[in-house]
């Protein structure tokens, strides 16, 4: 009896030396050390690509791309290693500045700090000149980073100014207030941050790269795509909101395109997509792709030296893991937090809660609340505090969805700044959309023992005392009604009521709140 090969016609060996190029490992091992360094900002990131209904929808399928490009490239061209002293310091930086963001708990700079550091990793061990070949791939994704959230104000605003044009050519009686739109007699339309445009102009931007990495060469046509697809998803997402208003107008609020608009938009932008896709046809044609290279074999000394190698991966991973172990943060069992109010805010005593509930900020990640209201007969004050004993991601003072003021219930009609007692604090005066009354609001943030009112201060804050073994942040806040139209002199009385306490009786609030509500020990 003859035996026969049961798979006629494959090179197995071959297949298999095609599995273990170096390069293709490189990238996989690059890839396996990014996410085990940023594996939890990543998890957030693929739970916010599976809210189909979000700005960040499209994130799969940014993925599935940077693959595909990065499979072609290697497919095209094989790498030699060739580490580069420059290269592994600057991945070293990388990771080192990735430890830091993650002990501030900025999640989208983790985000987009795991993308550089993969493309990082990569160069330093192909050399920059080859490295650069890997920068759209791996760069794609950032059209899946939420970085680009950074653009929805000035989306937003743009949206509503084109929007008065329109309506004024309309000749429609509207008057704007911000974000709003006010339709006389009619209703209210908001310009909210979901109107802003963005996840049109992500995916327009997204679908405009790709279409230029497959067919283009020159800078000037990949320029050129680019800015008709900004144009493109702006001008899509400027007539959706104004056909919407318009029919708002027009059926007096009736119609149902009113509270289903968002499937509206994305058939307006299928459509706007044929020119798009019409024009980058018309452009590729005039310059017909190159035929694709051959890849050729390398020589066979292309690689470095085994022991330049093994002494380049030793050191580039040791320096990449040893800052996320270095600054690893103390581990923090939460008990139960107490804070005390004082007893007199000036000439003002503690009373039953009046009506604080009517302002409050929007704070995730369930802080400790101590909300206590003062009064001297005639006028009323609200003291509160939010207090996080062991700031963390998803639990901190300044992240995403937090807000000091609820945009559809309160209006900012001013800001500004004061120094009590050598204290940092904002002033803010909100007026009630729909009640129309006033109230003054006095606030601080308590960082680890030290006052600010910036967001990036605070994280600079919890940065420092992160190495001191405090990682807890406080809001403070003191408010009353105004009833004065200015609020000038409600917001004169609660300065003075909060000098009255002292910034030392108020830092000996968040002492006494974290000594009984926090017990930190290192991890084993």
């Amino acid at each position: 009896m003859s035996s026969r090969p049961i798979f006629r016609g494959v090179d197995i060996s071959g297949q298999l030396a095609a599995l273990l190029r170096p390069d293709l490992l490189l990238v996989l091992a690059a890839l396996a050390i990014t996410v085990l360094l940023t594996y939890p900002a990543l998890e957030a990131l693929m739970q916010r690509w599976l809210l189909f209904d979000q700005a960040y929808s499209h994130g799969l399928f940014v993925l599935a791309v940077s693959i595909f490009l990065t499979a072609r490239l290697l497919r095209r061209q094989e790498f030699a290693l060739d580490p580069a002293l420059s290269g592994i310091a600057f991945a070293a930086l990388t990771a080192f500045g990735l430890a830091l963001v993650s002990v501030v708990n900025i999640q989208v700079l983790q985000q987009a700090g795991a993308v550089v550091l993969l493309w990082a990793l990569i160069n330093a061990m192909v050399g920059w000149r080859a490295g650069l070949h890997f920068l759209i791939p791996i760069g794609f994704l950032f059209y899946a980073i939420p970085l680009w959230d950074y653009l929805t104000p000035p989306l937003v605003w743009a949206a509503v100014v084109a929007n008065d044009i329109l309506l004024g050519v309309r000749g429609i009686h509207f008057h704007v207030e911000g974000i709003y739109i006010r339709l006389l007699d009619i209703g209210i339309f908001e310009i909210a941050d979901g109107c802003s445009g963005l996840r049109y102009l992500v995916v327009a931007l997204t679908l405009a790269t790709l279409f230029s990495t497959l067919n283009f060469r020159h800078v000037r046509d990949w320029v050129a795509l680019h800015a008709a697809a900004i144009g493109l998803a702006l001008l899509v997402n400027w007539v959706r909101i104004f056909i919407i208003i318009l029919v708002g107008y027009e059926t007096r609020m009736e119609s149902g395109l009113i509270d289903d608009h968002e499937f509206f938009g994305w058939v307006l932008f299928a459509v706007t997509l044929v020119p798009f896709f019409l024009l980058a046809n018309w452009m590729m044609n005039r310059r017909p792709e190159p035929p694709a290279p051959v890849r050729q074999a390398l020589p066979r000394h292309a690689h470095a030296s085994t022991p330049r190698l093994a002494v380049a991966l030793v050191s580039l991973t040791a320096l990449t893991l040893l800052p996320s172990f270095l600054l690893s943060a103390p581990f923090s069992q939460t008990t139960d937090i107490r804070l005390q109010a004082p007893e007199r805010l000036g000439p003002l005593e503690q009373t039953a809660n009046g009506d604080d509930a009517a302002w409050q900020p929007i704070l995730r990640g369930s802080p400790s609340v101590l909300r206590q209201s003062y009064s001297d007969g005639e006028n009323t004050a609200h003291l509160g505090l939010w207090h996080y004993a062991d700031q963390r991601q998803g639990s901190e003072l300044v992240q995403h969805g937090n807000r000091l003021v609820e945009g559809g219930t309160w209006q900012v009609i001013h800001r500004d700044t004061l120094d009590i007692d050598g204290t940092a604090w904002q002033t803010m005066v909100l007026e009630h959309r729909l009640a129309g009354y006033r109230k003054a609001v006095l606030w601080s943030y308590n960082v680890a023992g030290a006052w600010t009112t910036g967001n990036l201060e605070a994280k600079a804050l919890l940065l420092r005392g992160a190495f001191q073994g405090r990682r807890d942040g406080t809001l403070f806040s003191l408010n009353a009604r105004c009833h004065e139209p200015d609020c000038a002199t409600t917001v004169t009385e609660l300065a003075d009521a909060l000098e009255s306490i002292g910034a030392g009786d108020l830092d000996a609030l968040v002492r006494q709140g974290n000594r009984t509500s926090t017990a930190s020990e290192r991890t084993p």
